[in-house]
C-alpha cells in the first residue's frame, strides 16, 4: 500500500518534483548548449490535434490493459499487475484530488516530463534511452508492478516519436497532458475502474 498524502501534500509532491525536472532540463540545457526554442515553436498549431488524438488514445490503451486485468488475470497474470498497480497505488495516491488539481497534475507532468526525457535526454541520448529512462522513471518498487514500468517506456517510445515525426515538442506534450488528465479522472472518479 503506497503511503497515504493528503491533497495538499500530493500536489506540493508533485510541483515540488516537476519542478527538480524542469530545473535539471535547465541546466543541462545550460551545460550541454542545447537550444530547445526550436522544437519549443509552433509554426502550425494545427499539429496539436494529433497530440490530442494520440492523448486519447494512450488513456484508452490504458483503460483497455486495465479491463483485460480484471477480466484475465487468472489466465494472464501480467494484465493483471496493470490492474492491481491502478488500484493499489494510484487510486489511493489520487483518492482526495478534485479536477482542478487533476489539470493542474496534469499540466505539470506533461510539460515538464516531456522537456526533460523528450527535449533534453532523447536530444542527447536518442530514442531508446531516453524511453527506457522514462520507463524506468515509473518503477514503484514492486517487481509485481514490472508491467507499468514497460508500458510507460513503450509509451516514452511513442511520445519520442511524436517529437522526431513533428520537429516539435508541443504534440508529445499535448498527449502527455491529455493522457494524464483523462487517466487520473477515470481512476479518481471510478469510470471503469471500479474494485473489484
Amino acid at each position: 500500500m503506497p503511503p497515504k498524502f493528503s491533497r495538499g501534500q500530493l500536489l506540493a509532491l508533485i510541483i515540488v518534483m516537476e519542478a527538480l525536472l524542469l530545473l535539471v532540463a535547465t541546466i543541462w540545457c545550460w551545460i550541454a548548449k542545447i537550444d530547445l526554442l526550436p522544437v519549443l515553436s509552433l509554426n502550425n498549431p494545427a499539429i496539436l490535434l494529433v497530440g490530442v488524438g494520440v492523448g486519447l488514445v494512450m488513456a484508452a490503451f490504458s483503460f483497455a490493459l486495465s479491463a483485460l486485468g480484471k477480466r484475465f488475470r487468472h489466465k494472464f497474470p501480467f494484465f493483471a499487475s496493470f490492474e492491481e498497480f491502478i488500484q493499489e497505488t494510484l487510486a489511493p495516491i489520487f483518492s482526495e484530488v478534485n479536477p482542478l488539481d487533476i489539470l493542474l497534475i496534469a499540466l505539470a507532468s506533461g510539460f515538464c516530463e516531456e522537456v526533460f526525457f523528450r527535449g533534453v535526454l532523447q536530444n542527447q541520448f536518442g530514442l531508446v534511452i531516453a524511453s527506457i529512462v522514462f520507463g524506468l522513471f515509473h518503477v514503484t518498487g514492486q517487481k509485481k508492478h514490472l508491467f507499468y514500468v514497460v508500458w510507460a517506456a513503450l509509451a516514452g517510445a511513442m511520445l519520442g516519436s511524436l517529437l522526431m515525426i513533428f520537429n516539435s515538442l508541443w504534440v508529445p506534450i499535448i498527449a502527455h497532458i491529455i493522457n494524464n488528465w483523462l487517466s487520473i479522472t477515470m481512476i479518481r472518479y471510478e469510470i471503469g475502474y471500479r474494485r473489484y
